[in-house]
């Protein structure tokens, strides 16, 4: 196992390892005792990021709307337990989409802050050096 894989592995699954593939636990484990402080940032990754997607809301959908999608199926000649099975699906797939954007916003305000701390804190370094060439001019002169 690499950081790679580690990390491929911690995005898709999230930091709970138990979730993770069976065959990949034991690699993981291994890359933990190895390099464990890059493992260490690489789970307060996935950690933070189950953290946001166990924060967002539950996607709320009427009844009428999960009935007119099993009458559709069961009319394309679907069974009503396969019916279920499309609606099921469709519920994965709308939770999965609101994952991912609670992701892109995770990712996307960490990025955004990053940059404009460094902006911020550049700008003081400036100021300070400005008023430190003021002073000593006045001191000098």
């Amino acid at each position: 196992m690499n950081a790679e894989r580690m990390r491929q592995l911690a995005e898709a699954y999230g930091a709970d390892k138990r979730r993770w593939p069976q065959s990949e636990r034991a690699a993981a484990e291994g890359f933990v005792v190895a390099d464990p402080a890059q493992a260490e940032r690489l789970m307060f990754d996935a950690r933070q990021t189950d953290a946001a997607l166990d924060a967002s809301a539950r996607p709320m959908v009427s009844n009428a709307l999960r009935d007119a999608v099993i009458a559709s199926a069961m009319a394309a000649g679907l069974s009503p337990k396969k019916a279920k099975m499309v609606w099921d699906r469709l519920m994965l797939w709308a939770g999965a989409g609101w994952a991912v954007a609670a992701c892109a916003g995770v990712i996307a305000g960490a990025n955004l802050t990053l940059h404009m701390t460094a902006d911020a804190r550049a700008d003081a370094v400036l100021y300070q050096a400005q008023m430190v060439a003021v002073d000593d001019t006045e001191v000098l002169g």
